[in-house]
């Protein structure tokens, strides 16, 4: 895993020294070397964390053998050795064992092959010099980020928008659109950044940026659930590709571990895992002790049922010590708080292993999240008539306490949520994705513009309604909240340690037959995951299969009224805003603290725009 960023300008030779400056600024993505190489208009960098092939050979930026071509490359490559093979047949040769070089001479043998053929997580640019165009590409799911800023006939990248900034060259105007995408979603999806100079390549597209100018297609999409499968014989082929998306993740010259919280996800691929290694695997976990959040009893099951070598860390109140490091890892404002977790599980791992093996995707993929049930029950309660919703059931939810707990375990906040849902996508079908901020609330807050149309969770939505409402959900998962939310969250928090994580649920061949199948393979009107868990059979404990879901939160509401409330109240009240309007944040703490509301997340999507906020140079940032 690795950093890469570069500058092309087709009116003078690049200053390498900027190259430099985004490299430094990524030495946790790659702290085992460094380097940077220059053409007449194009300087590459990268950061390198070593993983396959540990010699100086393969080090990056790698040129091709006449040096007429260079590749900057984040990511590994699952299927090199075959692709390698294929090559040698026709004639290639090569110097090192690495996958970087794989690419690269596929390039060089027929770039047509670029980027079909890859299965792997990826992000990568490539220059060539005697066409005098770069090719900057991301990976199928969004899986490695890659931002860029083009500016007439320059174009400057990086993996991390905040190595990007190092270049002055880069406009940092905020978006007003981003803002309160950001504030309905926790994350603000491609192709837009919180910049509006500043875009997201979007996962499944690659581009060409050449003296024409900049072109972007898209190479991939998920595709649509296929009729006349055979149920028994798609759990065979799905097992078999889970077993074979395993074993190609474990190649690797470093030692590697796996996530294992005790879900079914986890401990199906920790299990594979166990199987497919010559050694005692050893697995890493975080808890909450004390909370409705902890689900330590559940990772100490699976581990002994597949009998790895375990480690669980107790996670403390004390989030405030390492908020503004996290915050500075984003780049840019993104408010899921698991990322808090997901920081200090990627801190315990790497003080045991440098890549690590996780259960990410198979709720998008195979129906895991209780709002995709929910949503089969929201076309019946849409039945109920109007008058009887809102003025009886929906009154009556509202008067209903409201809590701080976990809402797996509330019953209370599984009515507010769905009875929220069901009207929110009554007045905008294509509203699929939870909110944390109404638009309504967001405008209210910031007193900004939204446009709907310029929304890509929006455009994902209407791109599959003709699709049933449910898999119209998880397609629109698959393409928005997975990558920008999920994917990222994992990407940032992991490199922030210099681990590497791998994903087996996310192999591409995994994600194209769970698109293909009905939804009855994976969904009862109660039931989920109804195929994983088949698959999972004889490999995860039948406690676990039955086991009801849990998120990979913090209990935030709980902590903000004792632990973190003085901490949270003085940043929140104490400083001053220059976005948000104060009497509204006023508003939604003092409701919180009342028990009015569970505004928890509201509240920490404000009190992470206001960090990064102050971490930035905010003589630079022009409101637009």
């Amino acid at each position: 895993m690795c950093g890469i960023c570069g500058i092309v300008d087709f009116s003078k030779t690049p200053d390498v020294s900027v190259v430099e400056a985004m490299c430094n600024d990524m030495t946790h993505r790659g702290p085992d070397m460094g380097g940077t190489c220059t053409f007449d208009a194009c300087v590459l960098g990268h950061r390198r964390l070593s993983i396959l092939d540990l010699t100086d050979a393969a080090k990056q930026p790698m040129l091709s053998v006449d040096g007429r071509a260079a590749l900057v490359f984040n990511g590994e490559i699952y299927n090199f050795q075959e692709l390698r093979e294929g090559l040698l047949k026709r004639g290639r040769t090569f110097r090192t064992r690495s996958d970087t070089e794989v690419i690269l001479e596929l390039y060089l043998d027929n770039p047509e092959d670029l980027p079909g053929t890859l299965n792997g997580m990826f992000s990568f640019a490539l220059w060539d010099d005697v066409r005098k165009k770069l090719i900057i590409v991301r990976d199928r799911l969004g899986k490695k980020p890659l931002y860029y800023s083009l500016q007439k006939n320059r174009l400057s990248f990086a993996s991390e928008l905040q190595a990007l900034t190092r270049d002055r060259a880069v406009p940092q105007e905020l978006s007003h659109q981003a803002l309160l995408e950001y504030l309905l979603y926790d994350f603000i999806p491609a192709p837009h950044t919180i910049f509006a100079g500043v875009q997201k390549l979007p996962p499944g597209h690659m581009a060409v940026f050449d003296k024409n100018g900049l072109t972007i297609e898209k190479y991939w999409e998920p595709p649509e659930p296929q009729h006349g499968l055979n149920y028994g014989s798609t759990v065979e082929e799905l097992r078999g590709l889970l077993d074979d998306a395993v074993s190609r993740r474990l190649i690797s010259d470093v030692p590697l571990g796996s996530f294992l919280s005790g879900g079914i996800d986890s401990t199906l691929i920790t299990s594979l895992m166990a199987r497919n290694s010559f050694r005692t695997v050893k697995t890493f976990s975080i808890s909450f002790p004390g909370t409705t959040h902890d689900e330590s009893k559940w990772s100490k099951l699976a581990a002994r049922s597949i009998g790895t070598d375990h480690t669980e860390r107790a996670v403390n109140y004390t989030i405030q010590d390492i908020f503004p490091e996290v915050v500075r890892h984003f780049g840019e404002p993104f408010g899921d708080s698991s990322a808090i977790p997901t920081w200090y599980l990627s801190q315990h791992t790497r003080e045991h292993v440098t890549v690590a093996l996780s259960g990410d995707g198979g709720d998008e993929l195979f129906g895991g999240y209780e709002r995709y049930v929910a949503r089969r029950l929201q076309t019946i309660y849409d039945l109920v008539p109007s008058l009887l919703r809102e003025r009886c059931i929906e009154p009556f939810v509202r008067l209903l306490p409201a809590t701080t707990d976990y809402y797996g375990t509330s019953i209370t906040k599984k009515m507010k949520l769905f009875v929220a849902a069901s009207r929110r996508m009554r007045e905008n079908p294509l509203a699929v994705i939870p909110q944390t901020f109404t638009l309504s609330e967001a405008r209210l807050l910031t007193g900004m513009d939204y446009h709907a149309d310029s929304d890509s969770v929006l455009q994902a939505a209407r791109q599959w309604t003709g699709l049933d409402p449910v898999t119209r959900m998880m397609f629109t998962d698959i393409q928005t909240y997975m990558a920008e939310d999920i994917l990222t969250k994992v990407d940032r928090m992991s490199m922030a340690h210099s681990l590497e994580v791998r994903s087996p649920l996310l192999d591409y061949r995994v994600v194209e037959l769970a698109c293909r199948m009905p939804l009855g393979f994976k969904m009862g009107y109660r039931q989920t995951k109804k195929i994983l868990k088949q698959a999972a059979r004889g490999l995860v404990p039948s406690e676990i299969l039955e086991r009801s879901k849990y998120g990979f939160q913090v209990p935030l509401g709980q902590w903000f009224k004792t632990d973190l409330r003085k901490w949270a109240e003085d940043r929140l009240l104490g400083g001053r805003h220059t976005v948000f309007r104060r009497g509204q944040v006023e508003k939604i703490w003092s409701e919180h603290l009342a028990g009015k509301a569970d505004n928890a997340h509201k509240l920490w999507l404000i009190l992470i725009f206001s960090e990064w906020e102050s971490q930035i140079n905010t003589s630079s940032l022009v409101s637009t």
